[in-house]
């Protein structure tokens, strides 16, 4: 048992029964307030204005003879729902989730999540990050911002665990693969005695291995996560633009193209589907599945079933294409915005020639420029289709076997290896 050294370490610390301070309490009350309150607040002896913020911080915190900068996490550059909770009583019921979000998206250094206890909680959840060489803290259930070493003295904070962004990946695979999400905290506490005793299992083997089958050191997962574009991505964060709306109109009638829409007809004369609203004006468009022989597929492009395949089927799209078209086609790796401040990674083909865009995670063919405005476009790379056919023949040749991801975001760096290499790689 003296490797379940958090296990003793979780119980030994939980429970305390020392007085909370009302300084401590008038702090929490602080960081709830709204501007015009916390300018009253900013003229007592307990706070005050940080008058020197070359330390980053807005705030000083008088406390037992010593003053602790400190700012308000819901100062910083957030999206609006983050903002909205850090100042309102909800931010101590969303802590967990609202930590583990930000700590894999923020962009900060070195991020970790360090879950332990302080005089005011028996469990807590910081993000842990370096910044001009200093170690700080964000408490998302405090909405505070401060030196680590400052706010460990002022709470008695005391670490159970750590975790990194790349435990955070583990985690959420082991979560998503046994459909468990109710024993998170037992994740979070118990990490490297769960890792430890699941490594010992066969099926297990190859996830917690340095590389994979084909030779990939498994941080490199954490660029564009597994599956997942931005790990714990929470229903909250999804669909929070001013026109959410719009889009989720298309995206229903690409679904199923029978539904009612407010902003979408038929145009007889043009044989395609037109779109018509006062925020992105006119345009038009066809359904990828129109153009499609295969019953399952199309089947699939007309359903839910489509979504989180955009890096697998964009090589079935591209090689697809007429030959008259190829010729200027490039898959395109990029991004699409979520929200006002969080992207999901995105493959998608385009033809050069016509100025159009094929994207079978939306089932729509349309035109590029009205694609970009509609959707929030961003792009990361463009390859050419006959560079993606060349990447493919040569893993195959050498034999790699490369996540299509991977290649609409480094074809050209492949090729450039392959030609780099091709003695070493040569087969004997």
């Amino acid at each position: 048992m003296e490797s379940f050294s958090n296990v003793s370490l979780f119980f030994d610390n939980c429970y305390r029964e020392e007085e909370i301070p009302k300084e401590l309490l008038k702090l929490s009350l602080f960081t709830a307030c709204s501007k015009l309150e916390r300018e009253l607040f900013s003229k007592t002896s307990l706070f005050q204005k940080n008058l020197n913020q070359e330390d980053g911080y807005s705030y000083m915190f008088h406390y037992e003879g010593n003053s602790y900068p400190f700012s308000l996490f819901s100062d910083y550059d957030l999206q609006d729902y983050d903002k909205k909770i850090l100042k309102s009583n909800k931010r101590y019921k969303e802590f967990l989730g609202r930590t583990l979000k930000l700590a894999c998206s923020l962009d900060l250094v070195s991020p970790k999540v360090v879950i332990g206890n302080s005089l005011m909680e028996n469990f807590s959840l910081l993000i842990l990050f370096s910044e001009d060489g200093v170690n700080k803290v964000i408490d998302y259930s405090k909405n505070l911002v401060m030196n680590q070493e400052d706010y460990y003295k002022i709470f008695c904070f005391q670490d159970i665990n750590v975790v990194d962004q790349f435990d955070l990946y583990q985690i959420h695979y082991l979560m998503d693969e046994f459909q468990d999400e109710r024993h998170i905290f037992e994740y979070l506490i118990f990490t490297k005695e769960i890792f430890h005793d699941l490594e010992k299992q066969p099926i297990f083997s190859s996830f917690f291995s340095t590389y994979d089958c084909d030779g990939i050191h498994g941080h490199n997962y954490l660029l564009f996560g597994n599956n997942h574009d931005c790990l714990f991505f929470q229903e909250e964060d999804i669909g929070r633009l001013k026109y959410e709306k719009l889009v989720r109109e298309l995206n229903n009638f690409t679904e199923n193209p029978s539904l009612p829409s407010k902003h979408i007809s038929y145009n007889k004369e043009k044989s395609c589907y037109q779109w018509k609203d006062r925020k992105f004006g006119s345009f038009t468009f066809s359904l990828f599945s129109d153009f499609v022989l295969d019953s399952d597929v199309k089947k699939e492009l007309l359903s839910k079933n489509r979504y989180h395949k955009c890096h697998k089927n964009f090589i079935m799209v591209a090689c697809s294409l007429a030959k008259k078209d190829a010729q200027s086609a490039y898959v395109v790796g990029g991004k699409f915005l979520e929200n006002e401040k969080d992207y999901f990674y995105h493959s998608w083909v385009e033809i050069d020639d016509s100025n159009t865009v094929i994207d079978y995670n939306h089932n729509i063919v349309m035109n590029r420029d009205k694609y970009y405005d509609f959707f929030g476009v961003e792009v990361i790379n463009r390859i050419l289709v006959s560079d993606v056919k060349d990447v493919l023949h040569s893993s195959i040749d050498f034999g790699f076997s490369f996540h299509p991801k991977y290649i609409s975001y480094f074809g050209q760096e492949f090729m450039r290896d392959f030609q780099k290499n091709q003695k070493i790689l040569e087969r004997k």
